[in-house]
């Protein structure tokens, strides 16, 4: 397993500076934001296969409207999904763009008896992550789906909700999000639930239980570490939290922090 940052939170003046800044810090890869990543290609091909730091994937950068009832709102979702999808195979994000269904509650109407807004919402998200799927594999990359809490969304909170759906889907260029902040609020217990769906799992964020760097919650890394090692599981971990103080310290301490986690 390795360990990467979300770039917006490393500290730096430009990209370069901050995948120098990862690479001194002692972490391999960096998360891209999806806003604006089409302009920034140049610049961050350079910086990676100079400084020998990898990308992971993208997070962000385009419309959240995949379950929204205008046809055109969700054409533009899967347009710019798509485009990120290339953008992700230029810079070598390979693990793909993380994808989040929708945020809040449903914007369809329930029509039963015949189906209700969630159950209208799973066809149509099945159908086009389908079609996302495809496009995710013409480019060599992945889709990521990512259950969040019932706090940001009323739709796939748990791992077992998105595996649901991954079935459905049946795609090899579709794989899901464990995130240890989320997983903390909505699974009876993490280590458990990683082990039941590591096969499935493609990607892994990291917060602890206030959602700043591990290390200053409650959060039990080391028994999800394990679960996701047993099942062999190789791919990245990446932070998406909060850093309080100075980053530079708080990023070195909380690596050691995860290190110290990790199974021997």
């Amino acid at each position: 397993m390795r360990f990467a940052v979300q770039e917006n939170i490393v500290p730096g003046r430009s990209f370069r500076e901050k995948v120098e800044n990862l690479r001194e810090f002692g972490y391999e890869g960096v998360e891209l934001r999806g806003d604006e990543l089409p302009s920034r290609v140049q610049e961050i091909r350079s910086a990676l296969r100079e400084t020998g730091v990898t990308a992971t994937c993208i997070c962000g950068g385009f419309k959240f409207g995949l379950l929204f009832p205008s046809a055109q709102e969700r054409k533009q979702s899967r347009e710019e999904i798509k485009r990120l999808l290339f953008t992700a195979a230029e810079v070598g994000a390979m693990s793909g763009v993380i994808v989040v269904p929708i945020f809040g509650p449903p914007q369809l109407p329930d029509l039963s008896p015949w189906k209700t807004a969630t159950e209208l919402e799973e066809e149509l998200l099945v159908e086009q992550l389908v079609e996302l799927s495809e496009s995710a594999g013409q480019e060599g990359t992945k889709v990521i789906l990512e259950p969040l809490n019932r706090y940001e969304t009323h739709l796939l909170n748990r791992l077992e909700q998105a595996a649901h759906i991954y079935h459905r889907v049946n795609s090899p260029n579709l794989t899901m999000l464990a995130d240890f902040f989320h997983m903390q609020i909505e699974e009876v217990n993490i280590a458990t639930a990683m082990e039941a769906f590591a096969s499935l799992i493609g990607y892994v964020h990291l917060a602890d239980s206030n959602r700043l760097l591990p290390g200053l919650g409650h959060t039990d890394f080391s028994s999800g570490f394990l679960a996701l090692a047993e099942a062999g599981y190789t791919g990245w971990m990446s932070l998406e939290c909060g850093v309080q103080g100075d980053p530079s310290k708080g990023l070195c301490e909380s690596l050691r922090y995860m290190q110290a986690s990790l199974p021997r």
